[in-house]
This record gives C-alpha cells, structure tokens and sequence, in this order.
C-alpha cells in the first residue's frame, strides 16, 4: 500500500512538473505573438499615418476670412514651396517651420509684385499677401506674417494701385453713366 502511495503521489508530482512546464511555455509562446502582432499593428499605424514634411505657402486676403483662423484659406496659393524638411509635430516643430518658410520667402521679396500677379488667375486690388505653412497635417495654418504692402493686379501683371483705383472708378463712373442714360431714354419713349 505505502508503495502505492508513492507511486500515486510520484505520478501526481510529474503531472504538476509537465503541466507547469507546458503552461510557461504557451506563455512564452503567446508573448512572442503577442510581441509579433503589436510590431505588425506598429508598422501598419506607421505606414497609414505619413507625416507631412514642412510646406509654405502664400495666400492673398481675397482667400482667407483674417478673423476666423479654423476655417482654411480657398482656392490655390500664390506661391507654394515644399521644404521637404520634416519637423517635430509640437509647437516648437511648427516654430521651426514656420521660421523656415519665412526665410525661404524672403529672398523672394523684392520681386515679389510680379511673382504674385504672374501666378494668381484673377486680377486683384489692394490686396496683402500673407505667410501659411503645413506641419505634420495637410491643414494650412496662418502665421500672420504679411509683407507689409498691398498688391494690385491686372491681367496677369502688377499695376499701381492708384492706376488702377482711378481705372475701377472711371469704370463705375462709365456704366453708372450708361444705365442713367439707358433709364432716362425708356422714360423719354414712354411719354
């Protein structure tokens, strides 16, 4: 009976050895899958998610509404320039960038009347050009940098804006002047 005994309790003890065994390694097992599955979920979020290097861009006041700053700027800018410079996607990143696009528009300052007008498909009148960037999203952000004059411009080509002020009221002068003369004549005939 004692021997029985031993027997039973030998067996039970190897039963325990096996199971504990087995159960650390469907442990290690599952970790290692579970290790595997999170650096595929890793790579997928990394792949769909592509950060958007640092871009510029120069909007007229005609395209954007100054006093609400959510609402995205319409139509296509002026000048867009691409840095390709990937910053962090923090403030201090969008300082950055925004330093970089200033420095990259600068150079184009002096000649930029007939860079604005050669580029934009509408004539415009008294207009600022304002300084936008895109880090990290695809959502132009305003800096509020403006190069401090106005532009005008017709067919394709700076103008003065007091030319063309005196051109646009010589123009309202004329078609006031028409639809008066046009209204006294059909008052004339109708007596």
């Amino acid at each position: 009976m004692v021997n029985r005994i031993r027997a039973v309790v030998i067996i039970i003890k190897i039963v325990c050895i096996l199971s504990i065994s087995s159960f650390a390694n469907s442990q290690k097992i599952r970790s290692r899958k579970a290790k595997q599955t999170d650096l595929e979920s890793n790579s997928y979020v990394q792949k769909s998610v592509e950060i958007e290097p640092c871009s510029c861009a120069i909007f007229l006041t005609g395209q954007f509404n100054k006093h609400n700053r959510t609402e995205p700027p319409r139509g296509n800018p002026a000048i867009q320039l691409e840095l390709m410079q990937n910053f962090p996607c923090n403030a201090a990143g969008n300082k950055l960038c925004s330093n970089r696009c200033l420095d990259a528009i600068l150079k184009h300052l002096p000649n930029s009347p007939a860079l604005i007008c050669g580029t934009i498909d509408r004539d415009c009148f008294r207009e600022r050009a304002y300084l936008f960037y895109q880090n990290c999203s695809p959502r132009w952000i305003n800096t509020n940098f403006s190069a401090g004059r106005e532009f005008c411009c017709q067919n394709d080509r700076p103008i003065r804006c007091t030319k063309m002020a005196a051109l646009i009221r010589r123009t309202l002068l004329t078609n006031n002047a028409t639809t008066t003369t046009s209204g006294t004549k059909l008052d004339a005939s109708s007596e």
